[in-house]
């Protein structure tokens, strides 16, 4: 039985899945998440800063170790939105390959978005209705829109929960003129984002685990996230202390404060596009990554035939 191994070098974690089996029938036998924060500092000058370098570097060795232990047949290694950015991303991919032996693949927003896809209409019921996915990373949002044979829109958005924590919210409660910088921001940064979401009228919004799945299971609803009650969640926590949040919800630090920007991306594309409730789909990336390792759906970036928008942000 093949055994394949991802690792998805985020903005604001590291994270390694290894899985075995194939495409129909396949199981996550390890799963580590590592709260490395390599965009740490980064967002003032574009470059990646010397701590949070030495903490992904151990981290990568860990992933050494830990792989070390298995069957490995295929191993990838992606990096998304804080390496599409930073300025001195090609030096930090040599560092690591000559520290630890990985090669780490940048790869760009639209086929980040892809993957997420992959993954979230393999982790839900779709049932033969057109699906809108949302990833809300830490550097950047990826959007998708398709069903579990095709997809007609993946894009990217370089706005994150990170990016926005760190560029508006200085203050621990946020103001209310930093809270207005952030909603302006993401109305301008996915302005048109929404123009093209909007035309292909999806049935049914998806969110993967990240920071959607953070609010989800501080909800817990029973039916989706309903607008309304995101609106009064977002009342109640940005009047909060980071330290306040985490003793109300036992978030790591590294979850707690980026639950705020995070919650704010997500109820701006809701009321821009009109979705009534969104659903946690539980795969997003990683299992996306896995899923083609392991023989399934692999996607042909270009093919001609599906329709691809890049965001321009």
């Amino acid at each position: 039985m093949r055994q394949v191994a991802v690792v998805d070098l985020g903005t604001n974690a590291m994270r390694l899945a290894i899985g075995e089996g194939d495409p129909q029938s396949y199981t996550l036998v390890k799963y580590v998440r590592y709260p490395n924060r390599l965009s740490q500092g980064m967002f003032s000058d574009g470059m990646l800063k010397r701590h949070a370098i030495e903490r992904t570097l151990e981290a990568f060795d860990d992933v050494r170790s830990i792989i070390g232990g298995y069957h490995i047949d295929t191993l990838r290694v992606v990096s998304t939105s804080v390496l599409r950015t930073a300025k001195n991303a090609r030096q930090f991919v040599d560092l690591v390959r000559q520290k630890t032996g990985f090669h780490v693949e940048i790869i760009a927003g639209t086929d980040e978005a892809m993957l997420i896809h992959t993954g979230a209409v393999n982790g839900i019921d779709v049932a033969g209705r057109l699906a809108f996915v949302v990833d809300i990373g830490g550097g950047s949002t990826e959007l998708s829109v398709g069903d579990r044979e095709s997809i007609q829109v993946a894009l990217a958005v370089e706005t994150g929960a990170v990016r926005l924590r760190e560029a508006f919210l200085h203050h621990d409660p946020p103001t209310r003129r930093e809270l207005a910088a952030v909603v302006s921001s993401v109305e301008g940064d996915f302005k048109d984002t929404f123009v093209k979401i909007r035309t292909l009228r999806p049935d049914i919004q998806i969110g993967v685990p990240g920071n959607i799945g953070t609010i989800y299971n501080m909800l817990k609803p029973s039916d989706g996230l309903a607008l309304e009650d995101l609106r009064t969640f977002y009342g109640k926590l940005s009047a909060m202390t980071i330290g306040q949040i985490r003793s109300l919800t036992s978030l790591e630090e590294d979850k707690a404060d980026i639950l705020l920007p995070g919650l704010m991306i997500l109820l701006r594309i809701m009321e821009s596009l009109g979705m009534g409730r969104c659903y946690l789909s539980s795969k997003g990336l990683l299992h996306g990554m896995l899923i083609s390792l392991l023989g399934g759906r692999r996607i042909d970036f270009s093919d001609k035939r599906l329709k691809f928008f890049k965001s321009e942000n």
